[in-house]
């Protein structure tokens, strides 16, 4: 994992009550990265925090760049320490999918040579290939956007953490 960005956010009120607060705000959260993918907001009972993409089965919906937090008290005051990563991990195993991918388009073409007058080996063929593409810009792109969907995360943390700063007022 790249460490892109950290710091931390004051709280005015206590670690116990800033954690409550948050864990009140858990869900979705307004904001997309890479303009179109949801991120979603969690804390912990202990006050551990992430921001990330909602639970998926599929490889392709998982986001390389996280924001990981904490909420901890320090000489008397109450802070909530962060840092955003890139995970180099999720874009290895979306490359194994784009291999995965070829090696179907592969099989598909020599189907198609074996069974002349069927059209199901190009339909597959075709469908691998425009599948492997849309992997393979989407991978690149994200990567490229790592920097921006950390500042987007961070925003969305700062929020909160105002959120929890006026939530008696």
């Amino acid at each position: 994992m790249k460490k892109i960005s950290q710091g931390k956010f004051e709280i005015c009120t206590t670690k116990i009550d800033a954690i409550d607060k948050f864990m009140q705000m858990q869900g979705l959260c307004r904001e997309e990265i890479n303009g179109y993918q949801r991120i979603e907001f969690y804390c912990t009972k202990k006050g551990k925090i992430t921001i990330t993409n909602p639970p998926s089965k599929h490889i392709e919906h998982t986001y390389s760049t996280a924001l990981y937090g904490e909420v901890i008290e320090q000489d008397g005051k109450t802070y909530v320490s962060y840092y955003t990563v890139y995970s180099h991990y999720n874009n290895v195993l979306k490359i194994i999918s784009l291999v995965m991918l070829t090696a179907m388009s592969v099989f598909a073409i020599v189907s198609a040579v074996a069974d002349f007058g069927k059209k199901s080996p190009y339909i597959i063929f075709v469908l691998c290939c425009a599948l492997f593409v849309f992997q393979l810009i989407n991978t690149l792109k994200e990567k490229k956007n790592a920097p921006r969907d950390s500042k987007i995360m961070v925003e969305e943390l700062e929020k909160r953490v105002e959120a929890v700063n006026l939530w008696d007022k």
